[in-house]
């Protein structure tokens, strides 16, 4: 880890020939790499984990050095194991620590997965706002250590606000921050048409919070973007910042264009599903609104009534108990869900075991929410298939660089990773980019002679394809879709 001046920031984080110094108590000790590693060896069998990743080390000591640090990690990675130790490594560290930690988080069922997980980890209380009237007691009392808020709980929510400023905070983690940005501002850059305008405050933490370290992680943000996020967070000169790519090789993207009527376009679908059933790929479908996904869905499980075992759908307006239910499928490998059509309320951290193949019908408006969505499948690092199917009317809504990916006649990743990497890291990826698992057009061009696809590609594979055509540049305002309520949420 690079050294930070302990100069300018006394608890800042500092490494010498023992290892870092750490605060607690009003005072600051030393605790060597010895004792930290001693200490992540009587932590990590709790989480099922043997050994940290370098980056999450690297996260885990910037908090006990008290230090600010922002992490942009690619999804699966484990970014909520680095800040979920903390507490129980501080207290194998010293026994009086009764400090606090607050995770600003977007979905709730992102809170929920988070939440559920931690309630196996014997020694930590981890709750969520607005899960049950006695979990908020509890919260309010000072009885848990890991609590999970939305935005407009944090910030937004008066009475919330008086009764945490009370609690002893060590930690603030702005999870997923880029949604700063692409939630908290409209697409002219201000507040006036914000999906969820409290995600542009959170940086008031900072003034709620005076002596608490602030992590913020995301798997996908943008060069510009976190330039932004630096400056509403207010974090301190000496913030740690680590940044990998959020390109994941073993997902290829294949783009398409398809029929208007979804029918049409999706009767592959449906026959795959008739003929495979509980052999069909795990696959998520994403939708860009609610109203898209119940057409699918109702498309779907109307052609084939026996289905509904294998496919259901998910958005911010689903009831509790039935997401609690998919995400339980979600997890595990042994459920005879086969299909999930879903809104980006699906997303974002939440678990997702032996999914392999993601269908994106109607692009995101921008790359952010287009590689979250590409993002969750192929976690265990398997080779995955990211289905991106549009027709004439979705790009019109899109920005220039989601447009590009769908339609230049280049490299889509090469496209798809312009906004989020250097030139350096451009150039690398250049050197990876070319065989057939990259994207289709790789595919087309390569000339190995033991190329393959996946099943969700072979079923696809035969459908005639829709030529481009001048209608999707299109500036027309008569949009093919439009949402009820002017976004997705859940909150």
């Amino acid at each position: 880890m690079t050294a930070q001046s302990n100069a300018r920031r006394p608890n800042g984080i500092h490494q010498s020939d023992n290892g870092y110094y750490f605060a607690y108590g009003g005072t600051c000790k030393m605790a060597t790499q010895d004792e930290i590693d001693s200490a992540l060896g009587k932590v990590l069998p709790h989480f099922g984990v043997k050994e940290m990743k370098k980056q999450q080390k690297e996260i885990l000591k910037c908090l006990l050095a008290d230090s600010d640090c922002v992490a942009t990690l690619p999804t699966g990675f484990g970014k909520s194991l680095a800040f979920q130790t903390y507490i129980p490594v501080r207290r194998v560290l010293d026994s009086t620590h009764t400090g606090r930690m607050i995770v600003c988080c977007p979905l709730v069922s992102l809170m929920h997965d988070q939440v559920d997980k931690l309630s196996s980890i014997p020694g930590i209380a981890a709750a969520y706002r607005g899960f049950s009237e006695s979990s908020d007691k509890l919260i309010q009392e000072g009885s848990v250590d890991i609590i999970y808020a939305s935005p407009e709980t944090l910030v937004g929510d008066p009475l919330w606000r008086t009764a945490l400023q009370k609690l002893k905070v060590d930690v603030i983690v702005i999870d997923e921050f880029h949604t700063i940005a692409t939630w908290g501002h409209g697409s002219d850059g201000t507040e006036k048409e914000a999906f969820r305008k409290w995600f542009a405050h959170i940086g008031e933490l900072r003034s709620l919070f005076p002596d608490a370290c602030i992590l913020a992680l995301s798997a996908t943000c943008t060069t510009q973007i976190r330039k932004r996020v630096l400056k509403v967070l207010s974090l301190k000169e000496n913030t740690y910042v680590i940044n990998m790519s959020p390109n994941k090789t073993n997902i290829k993207l294949v783009v398409a264009k398809v029929p208007n009527t979804v029918e049409i376009a999706m009767s592959w679908l449906v026959d795959g599903l008739r003929d495979l059933k509980n052999h069909f790929p795990r696959t998520v479908m994403y939708c860009q609104t609610i109203r898209d996904v119940t057409r699918m869905y109702t498309y779907i499980t109307e052609e084939q009534p026996d289905l509904v075992k294998q496919v259901d759908m998910f958005h911010s307006h689903t009831p509790q108990d039935k997401k609690m239910d998919i995400l339980q499928g979600l997890k595990d490998t042994s459920s005879s869900l086969r299909l999930v059509v879903c809104t980006s309320a699906l997303g974002m951290g939440v678990d997702i075991a032996g999914f392999d193949s993601v269908i994106i019908y109607g692009n995101p408006g921008n790359t952010v929410d287009l590689v979250q969505e590409i993002g969750r499948v192929g976690r265990g690092g398997h080779m995955a298939i990211a289905l991106l199917l549009h027709n004439s009317f979705h790009l019109r809504k899109s920005d220039t660089e989601v447009r590009n990916v769908y339609q230049l006649t280049e490299c889509r990743r090469m496209s798809l990773m312009t906004s989020f990497l250097t030139v350096k890291q451009l150039d690398e990826l250049k050197l990876e980019t070319g065989c057939h698992t990259c994207c289709d057009i790789c595919a087309e061009a390569c000339s190995c002679g033991k190329c393959s696809m996946l099943k969700l590609e072979e079923l696809f594979a035969g459908v005639e394809p829709v030529l481009s055509d001048s209608s999707d540049n299109s500036s027309s305002t008569d949009f093919y879709y439009t949402s009820d309520s002017g976004g997705e949420s859940d909150f």
